[in-house]
């Protein structure tokens, strides 16, 4: 068999090795692959195995993944024994997601803030204003901006511009587009603008960034 955890698919992948197959990495890999790599179907899950290749998310996913081959080959309860000894409390199935859910990751049940997070992470290249986001709430854009500050601490569109930001520089570090490219990608209007925001956020700049990982 063969396999790879988290960005270890990247190299099988580029050998040729997983075409046809269906894999999974890390959530922040996952578009990158996907563009990289059109003929590999790749899912957001916490590990696959297909046929004699097997991939997993990284972290515990591994630990998940391993005691499930091991449930398989040579049956539950051995592998709960092991769960047992890695004080594993209980082995995730193969389709669970790898991200905690938005109401876990913000902190907050309103169902304002959830709901306008979710459509934020949703449109990432044609950023929503907040007018239209409030629209989708059925709320006035003033009730969408107290909610922010009051659980985040910050503006609607100070949240919005970090998720973009993020998804740039998960896109600088993991592929090869171009830092224009990118920009228009994640939403920004100029590469100059994209920039000056990126620097701001991170004390680096792309192009910085760029070279530091080759």
């Amino acid at each position: 068999m063969l396999g790879g955890i988290d960005t270890g698919c990247f190299s099988l992948a580029a050998a040729g090795l997983l075409d046809g197959r269906v894999v999974t990495l890390h959530w922040e890999s996952l578009p990158v692959f996907r563009e990289r790599f059109a003929q590999v179907t790749a899912v957001e899950s916490l590990y696959e195995i297909d046929a004699r290749r097997f991939s997993c998310a990284g972290g515990m996913a591994a630990t998940d993944m391993m005691l499930a081959d091991i449930a398989t080959r040579h049956g539950g309860p051995l592998a709960t024994q092991i769960a047992e000894q890695l004080i594993h409390d209980r082995a995730r199935i193969m389709a669970g997601g790898q991200r905690r859910s938005l109401v876990e990751r913000l902190g907050s049940h309103d169902p304002v803030l959830v709901r306008a997070v979710a459509l934020m992470e949703s449109h990432i290249e044609a950023p929503l204003s907040l007018t239209a986001i409030a629209q989708r709430l059925g709320r006035s854009p003033r009730r969408v901006q107290t909610v922010f500050a009051q659980h985040l601490g910050c503006s609607p569109g100070a949240w919005y511009r970090k998720i973009r930001l993020e998804q740039a520089h998960a896109l600088i570090s993991a592929s090869e587009r171009s830092i224009t490219d990118i920009a228009m990608a994640c939403g920004f209007v100029s590469v100059a603008v994209f920039s000056r925001a990126f620097k701001r956020q991170f004390a680096i700049a792309p192009s910085a960034l760029r070279s530091a990982g080759k």
